[in-house]
């Protein structure tokens, strides 16, 4: 019988905090790779396969096949990060994407940077996605945010049925709003970050999140030992 995330379980409260920590992460993550790989993304495979499949179909031979190169990438990096989650401790998928970003950061102004960034980072959101992507028994994918605000907005519109004259709809728990909602409000801060920081020239820009990481790593580590209740 599989053994199921002690992270799976945590209070809601923990399960906000990592989740602030986690969207951050992903929206800054997302940003830079928005910005350095031409207007691509390197977490939204959603929008990356609509823009690969017109690109390709209008010929555009080129950008199509970036596109698919990254999909190709994020994929081949989902599974064997899923492997690491499986046969390994969960929390090590943070040391990974702490690596990537160091990696990234390595490279810049080498020929090979472009090449680089177009491994590195898709690989890194996909480590993340992979890594921890359910929240007090809730899953909640927090390097996209299109179902996240679908989720969000289920459970508003169960709070407001709840709330209707001689209904009899069950109230949502605060869980159910609260947590997808917080991973859009956090995604669309890391993404604000990211801009300013490459507006403003700000010096290592991709290693900015590691202190996130070592949080994220000391408590997702910390959790697993103790095996954190429901």
């Amino acid at each position: 019988m599989a053994q199921i995330p002690a992270q799976s379980f945590a209070p809601v409260s923990r399960s906000a905090q990592r989740i602030a920590l986690l969207g951050m992460i992903a929206g800054y993550g997302n940003a830079l790779g928005f910005v350095e790989l031409g207007g691509v993304f390197v977490g939204a495979m959603t929008g990356n396969t609509t823009d690969m499949g017109a690109a390709l179909a209008s010929g555009d031979w080129g950008h199509g096949l970036k596109v698919a190169a990254i999909v190709a990438v994020f994929f081949s990096s989902a599974v064997l990060a899923g492997l690491v989650r499986r046969l390994g401790v969960p929390a090590r998928g943070f040391l990974i994407m702490a690596g990537l970003l160091v990696l990234t950061q390595a490279v810049q102004g080498h020929p090979a940077q472009r090449v680089c960034e177009l491994l590195f980072l898709p690989a890194f959101m996909a480590v993340q996605g992979e890594t921890i992507s359910r929240f007090s028994g809730t899953a909640i994918q927090t390097i996209v945010v299109t179902s996240n605000l679908l989720k969000c907005a289920s459970a508003v519109a169960g709070w407001l049925a709840s709330l209707w004259p001689g209904s009899t709809a069950q109230r949502p728990a605060r869980g159910a709003i609260l947590l997808p909602g917080m991973a859009w409000v956090a995604f669309f801060i890391g993404a604000m970050a990211a801009t300013c920081a490459l507006r403003l020239h700000a010096p290592l820009p991709f290693v900015w999140p590691l202190p996130l990481l070592a949080v994220l790593y000391a408590d997702l580590g910390h959790a697993e030992r103790q095996h954190e209740p429901e």
